[in-house]
């Protein structure tokens, strides 16, 4: 008969929440296949709520196709434009008036194309306004074949004075995505928000999600458990901390921040503890299985 005896630390009377601690066998521990993970020191992100919305890629790449148009129209007058005056100034039968017209159709040129560069600014952002014609057209195209993909996040909250977005976890999916530049226009009202690209797959022009945005800045510190390491029940999340060889006491989790690699959590749990990487969810079952004593009752 395998020995699991379950050490409560309280009475029933007391809420759910209080700790517990339970004793597993060094051969019972084997046989379940629990694994343990040293706890480290981390600062959890600051961070903020977002909704975000999958763009477009269309009008993007319409404006990169009058972008590389308009460069080379520009490209074409400017070169006239040189080639004009330097026939003038060799004295190369070519007439002031020509030159003073190149020069005009060259300054045309290059406003007509300085007038789209300054609507992708106001509609994308600075970073993306800065990308040459070449670039754009590079980018346009992942966006159309579904490879990445770019996403307008808006906050749901006034951000902290000097917030400046790091990168964001998309939600559903748990999706990573990074944060290409701020966007100059907003519909919420609270600010102008972010420009975000992420992978493309199952990401449709139109869905909208939620993100967490994660600040450049770090916030509390605490340490990094692993998501394979929280458990539900009642409601609640847990995990499990090795207190010696055989005992494992139950602490409720209260998250200072999600992020990819796990739960960056605060008090009790402590740099350098031990917690239940894998096989939580069967000591989670010992605690909800009946105390022995009851059992012996019931017979």
């Amino acid at each position: 008969m395998i020995a699991v005896r379950l050490l409560l630390l309280a009475s029933l009377a007391l809420p759910i929440a209080d700790a517990a601690a339970t004793e597993v066998d060094a051969a019972t521990q084997t046989r379940l296949g629990l694994a343990l993970v040293e706890l480290r020191a981390a600062q959890a992100p600051v961070e903020l709520a977002a909704t975000v919305e999958v763009l477009d890629p269309s009008t993007l790449a319409k404006t990169a196709d009058d972008i590389a148009a308009l460069q080379a129209t520009a490209d074409a007058s400017n070169a006239e434009a040189r080639r004009v005056q330097a026939l003038f100034a060799a004295d190369g039968n070519m007439s002031r008036k020509a030159v003073e017209a190149a020069r005009a159709q060259a300054a045309v040129d290059q406003a007509k194309l300085q007038q789209v560069r300054t609507q992708l600014r106001m509609d994308w952002g600075s970073a993306i306004a800065a990308l040459d014609a070449q670039a754009l057209h590079a980018r346009a195209e992942s966006l159309l074949d579904g490879r990445m993909a770019w996403l307008k996040a808006e906050p749901l909250a006034v951000p902290a004075a000097g917030f400046q977005a790091a990168g964001a976890l998309l939600r559903p999916g748990d999706v990573t995505a990074r944060v290409l530049g701020p966007l100059p226009r907003s519909t919420s009202g609270l600010a102008g928000g972010w420009l975000l690209e992420a992978p493309g797959a199952g990401l449709m022009p139109g869905m909208t999600l939620t993100a967490r945005m994660r600040g450049a800045a770090a916030g509390a510190t605490g340490v990094l458990l692993p998501r394979s390491a929280v458990v539900r029940w009642n409601g609640l999340a847990w995990a499990y901390v090795a207190t010696d060889a055989t005992h494992f006491e139950r602490r409720a989790v209260n998250a200072l921040a999600i992020t990819a690699e796990g739960w960056i959590v605060g008090a009790p749990f402590k740099p350098g503890e031990k917690a239940v990487a894998r096989g939580a969810e069967t000591l989670i079952a010992l605690d909800a299985a009946p105390p022995a004593a009851d059992k012996a009752e019931e017979d």
